[in-house]
């Protein structure tokens, strides 16, 4: 599906965007295979994780949520690109809530490319402007710009702290070095060695299709960490999930194992120089008495120093266990509206209490700190 929208409109029609000359054309776009690859990926910042055969192997491995891009384009030439996804958020076992994301519910990071100078305000405006009205048109009643990397980015009002994801900048020359400075060197070193001691080792696989029962095992781990978990803004995969990242040139997977037997996995991707830790999963039974979650992380900052990167993003969760590692931890921002207006006031409520749990500096939950547009 792709639908093209006359030059000029895109002002008028879809929200505060910026007049643009009348030589653009916005267009929007069902599926990332009707857009030209080499052209997005020449947009596109090396280390953003929207890269075209990710996208398009998000798409054929059908998670749960609908995929739109919206595209702009002056003389025949791509010069910006945003995704969203529109996805269901269960709020409890009777409520569903459409809602649509700029990204995808399963990365963070801004989903948005300019061409030239990123300080674009009109052209990025315009492009998520474009974005959700097409959403409303959809169904979606929350539309969610995200993952801004300050709170006055690309001419958009009134962002607020979504949440913070941690990073750790490498800054020795290798690992051992790293564990030698560290703080808590002694306990890495024990945390490493207590996975020996059990019987387990670690694969590492880089751009390696994994076996059918390879890929319903992984599927299987994620799964005892998605029901442990319950967080509403989860939205589930299937095993063709992880068969079809597995066989992504960039993707780099670990893989624990004791007697052949997977008991627990880290799914990375390599993003310029940076390493994104993405998505993990774990026995939670036979691992029961040992610091997997810890130890895999140690692993996959062996791994980054190994392959020559220089950061890795470890995402938004475990942030004291993040911080204890040495993780920096870098804001992002968003702007939340409602579709109808009105729905802002009984939505902030519902928001607050099933998914937007905004931490401070030191981790602490604070109920007080976003509002969603009304």
């Amino acid at each position: 599906m792709s639908q093209d929208i006359p030059p000029g409109r895109m002002a008028r029609e879809a929200g505060p965007a910026v007049p643009l000359d009348a030589a653009l054309d916005i267009r929007l776009h069902g599926t990332i295979a009707a857009i030209d690859a080499q052209q997005w990926e020449r947009l596109r910042h090396p280390g953003q994780f929207c890269r075209h055969d990710y996208l398009l192997a998000l798409e054929q491995s059908r998670i749960a949520c609908q995929f739109l891009y919206a595209t702009a384009w002056r003389e025949g030439q791509l010069i910006g690109a945003a995704v969203a996804t529109l996805w269901s958020l269960r709020l409890c076992w009777w409520a569903e809530l459409k809602v649509s994301t700029v990204g995808t519910p399963l990365n963070t990071g801004l989903a948005m490319m300019l061409a030239g100078d990123d300080g674009n305000m009109g052209l990025a405006g315009s492009l998520i402007a474009a974005l959700e009205k097409a959403s409303v048109a959809r169904g979606a009643r929350l539309f969610v710009a995200r993952d801004f990397p300050g709170p006055h980015c690309c001419g958009q009002a009134s962002l607020d702290l979504l949440y913070r994801r941690a990073c750790l900048v490498l800054q020795q020359a290798d690992f051992a070095a790293f564990v030698a400075s560290h703080p808590r060197g002694k306990h890495i070193r024990r945390e490493i060695r207590s996975l020996e001691k059990a019987g387990y080792t670690v694969e590492i696989r880089r751009a390696s299709a994994l076996s059918l029962s390879e890929a319903q095992r992984l599927h299987q781990l994620w799964l005892q960490l998605f029901h442990k978990h319950r967080s509403a803004d989860q939205i589930e995969v299937s095993p063709a999930f992880f068969a079809s990242m597995s066989r992504l040139p960039h993707a780099l997977l670990l893989l624990l194992r004791r007697e052949q037997r997977i008991d627990a996995f880290d799914l990375c991707f390599i993003l310029g120089e940076e390493l994104e830790s993405t998505y993990c999963g774990v026995d939670l039974a036979r691992t029961a008495k040992l610091s997997v979650h810890r130890a895999m992380g140690y692993h996959i900052v062996r791994v980054a120093y190994e392959a020559g990167l220089r950061r890795i993003n470890f995402g938004i969760s475990n942030e004291r266990q993040k911080q204890e590692m040495g993780c920096q931890f870098d804001g992002l921002y968003a702007r939340i509206t409602a579709s109808p207006r009105w729905l802002g006031g009984p939505l902030r409520y519902l928001l607050r209490r099933f998914v937007l749990t905004p931490t401070t500096a030191d981790g602490a939950s604070q109920q007080d700190s976003r509002k969603v547009a009304g």
